[in-house]
């Protein structure tokens, strides 16, 4: 009986040990086999389609991101408040349309690939919006 709750203890102090060290190599498999994901035109499985479609979507968030912060500081106070709270509303818009498009799928591996697919188009959308008004507040 001893020797039993000794070994329950030892299993439960070297568990979590053995999980941390294990986890470095398991988030690094993956994010090899994400690397080796080169051609996104030819995604042929379900996790290779949501690994591009997120790309897609950091990239656009990026941009986006990129063109606001340069869009902000040239606009006035008023028009400032009014593009931070254009940008609160659209943010909204953007989740709830991509929510409503990925539950076409909801349940199925597809799902994650359509709400991210969509997050990427919508946002690529936006940035062409703000850099339109970019483009108004550099050309006056």
């Amino acid at each position: 009986m001893k020797l039993r709750s000794t070994l329950q203890k030892a299993a439960l102090i070297s568990l979590p040990i053995l999980g941390i060290v294990a986890l470095p190599n398991l988030a690094r498999g993956s994010s090899d086999k994400i690397a080796q994901i080169s051609n996104c035109n030819n995604a042929q499985t379900t996790y290779e389609m949501r690994v591009c479609a997120d790309r897609s979507y950091k990239a656009a968030d990026k941009k986006l991101n990129q063109v606001y912060r340069q869009l902000k500081p040239k606009l006035g106070k008023s028009q400032q408040k009014k593009l931070v709270n254009a940008q609160l509303a659209w943010i909204q818009f953007r989740d709830k349309t991509c929510k409503f498009r990925s539950s076409f799928a909801a349940g199925g591996t597809l799902e994650p690939v359509l709400e991210l697919g969509c997050l990427a188009d919508v946002t690529e959308k936006r940035v062409k919006d703000l850099e339109g008004a970019l483009e108004i507040v550099n050309n006056p």
